[in-house]
């Protein structure tokens, strides 16, 4: 909250070329974390690397997720979950967001084909 007692408002960054309608948000309590592959990344050999690495591979993501955004109380944490999300896929990770009750929003592109996906919290802060 600001000293005068109102919301920190916020508006959601989209990746370069996602064509979605801007998001803004009050935040009441509560930190948002964005991660995303639109800003750190090279090409090598015509092939796109992204900065996160899978894990479970050792190798940078192709998943198509190009941005995570958690909220949470917690910016550390909002972020840890933020880049979690982002590792698992939009599909996957919107079930662990929903199953943890986070407020998530994923958006991925897929050839040309942007998508966006919001978890449960994240789709009722909107109303």
């Amino acid at each position: 909250m600001k000293p005068d007692g109102q919301p920190w408002w916020v508006d959601i960054e989209m990746p370069p070329g996602a064509a979605f309608p801007p998001l803004r948000l009050a935040l009441h309590g509560l930190a948002v974390a964005t991660t995303g592959d639109y800003r750190r990344w090279f090409k090598a050999d015509g092939k796109r690397f992204i900065h996160t690495i899978d894990p479970r591979t050792g190798c940078p993501l192709a998943n198509g997720v190009a941005s995570v955004t958690v909220l949470h109380p917690e910016c550390m944490t909002a972020d840890a979950y933020a880049t979690a999300i982002t590792v698992l896929g939009a599909d996957e990770g919107l079930r662990f967001a929903n199953s943890l009750g986070l407020a998530a929003h994923v958006v991925s592109l897929d050839g040309d084909a942007w998508t966006e996906a919001m978890s449960l919290a994240f789709t009722a802060m909107l109303d």
